[in-house]
C-alpha cells in the first residue's frame, strides 16, 4: 500500500489554516461572552437612569440611558426612556431620540402600541412653538419636584400654542383689588410669556369683573376651566379664558392677589390642583387659628394663610407641562 506524503510547504499551509480556524472559534466564543457581559452592564446603567428620572434629574437620566445604549445598541427600552427624559433636556435631542426608538423597536410586536405613541410624541414635539428662556427645561429645579401627574390627565392638550398670551386685567371695582390683580399678573409674567392689552376682545385671558361667578362657594374661577368660550365661528374662532371673582366678599389686596394668581395658573394650563398648601395652585386658602392670651380668657384670632406667589414646584409643573409631549410613563 503506497503512502501519500504532504509536502512540507503544503503542511505548513494546513497547519496555518487550522490555527486560524481555532482562533476564529475562540474569538466567537469570547464575543458571545462579551455580549452577555455588556447586557449586564447595560441593565445596571438603565436602572440608574430610571432612578434619576424618578427624581426629576432628567439630564442625568438621559446620560445614564446613553451609557446603557453604548453597552447594548439594541436596548429598545433604553432608547424609549432616553427620548422621554430628553424632552425635559433638549427638544432636538428628544426628536432624534424618538426617531431612533422607532427604528430599533420596529420589529418588536410587543411594543407596537408604544411605537404608535412615540410617533405621536414625535409629531407633537415637531409642532411645538419655541418657548422663552423662563420656560426652558433648564429652568426646572429637580430638588423642588412637581405635581405634574396630578394635573396631566386634564391638562394634556390644553397648552397655549401662540405665545405670548394677551391678558386684559379690566377694572376691578376697588383700588386694592386692582393692585392685587396687577401684582398677580406681574408675578406670573416673570415666569410665563404674557402681554397686557387694552381691549378685552384682543385678549386670550381676561378678568371678567362684570360676569357672575359660576360657583359661589369658590373665590374665583377660570371660566375656561369649566367651559370654553369662543370668539368667532368654530372654524375661524379662537378660545379665550375668562377669570371671574366672587365680589360679594370683602377681599384684601393680598387675598385678591392670591385668588387671581391661583386662577391665572388654571388659565395658563394647569387644569388641576397641587397637593401641597405651600403651592399657589393648592385647592383652597388655608385658615389658621391662634389663641391670643387675655387677662381673663384667651381670644381666638383667625386669619387666612396666603401664598404670595407661585412656588418653584408650581413653576416646575408648568415647565414640564409645556415641554412634555403629553403624559407618558417610562418603561420599568
Amino acid at each position: 500500500m503506497s503512502s501519500c506524503r504532504i509536502p512540507g510547504r503544503e503542511m505548513n499551509r494546513v497547519r496555518h489554516r487550522l490555527v486560524m480556524l481555532a482562533l476564529a472559534m475562540m474569538g466567537a466564543t469570547a464575543a458571545v461572552t462579551a455580549v452577555g457581559s455588556d447586557r449586564e452592564k447595560a441593565v445596571v446603567f438603565y436602572g440608574e437612569g430610571n432612578g434619576f428620572f424618578d427624581q426629576g434629574r432628567f439630564a442625568e437620566a438621559a446620560a445614564a440611558y446613553d451609557r446603557a445604549i453604548e453597552q447594548d445598541p439594541q436596548y429598545a427600552e433604553a432608547y424609549h426612556n432616553r427620548a422621554l427624559a430628553s424632552e425635559m433636556v433638549d427638544h432636538q435631542k428628544a426628536t432624534e431620540g424618538w426617531r431612533r426608538f422607532l427604528e430599533v423597536a420596529a420589529d418588536r410586536p410587543d411594543l407596537k402600541y408604544d411605537l404608535a405613541r412615540a410617533q405621536a410624541r414625535l409629531q407633537i414635539l415637531e409642532s411645538m412653538p419655541p418657548l422663552p428662556a423662563a420656560m426652558q427645561p433648564s429652568r426646572y429645579v429637580p430638588a423642588a419636584g412637581d405635581y405634574y401627574w396630578l394635573i396631566s390627565q386634564n391638562s394634556e392638550g390644553e397648552e397655549w400654542r401662540r405665545l405670548p398670551l394677551k391678558v386684559f386685567l379690566g377694572n376691578a371695582p376697588e383700588i386694592k383689588w386692582q393692585e392685587g390683580t396687577r401684582e398677580a399678573y406681574n408675578i406670573w409674567s416673570a415666569v410665563f410669556p404674557l402681554e397686557l392689552v387694552a381691549l378685552p376682545q384682543n385678549a386670550d385671558i381676561r378678568l371678567g369683573w362684570e360676569d357672575a361667578l359660576l360657583e359661589k362657594e369658590h373665590a374665583g374661577e377660570a371660566v375656561e376651566w369649566v367651559q370654553i368660550r369662543r370668539v368667532g365661528d368654530e372654524l375661524t374662532g379662537r378660545r379665550i379664558a375668562v377669570i371671574v371673582i366672587d365680589l360679594d366678599r370683602r377681599w384684601t389686596k393680598d387675598e385678591m392677589r392670591a385668588i387671581v394668581g391661583h386662577e391665572m395658573g388654571h388659565a395658563l394650563g394647569i387644569k388641576g390642583h397641587s397637593d401641597n398648601p405651600k403651592d399657589i395652585m393648592y385647592w383652597q386658602m388655608q385658615e389658621k387659628r391662634y389663641q391670643v392670651p387675655g387677662p381673663i380668657i384667651n381670644s381666638p384670632l383667625f386669619w387666612r394663610s396666603l401664598v404670595k406667589q407661585p412656588s418653584q414646584r408650581d413653576v416646575n409643573t408648568l415647565i414640564r407641562l409645556y415641554n412634555f409631549a403629553g403624559s407618558s410613563t417610562r418603561f420599568p
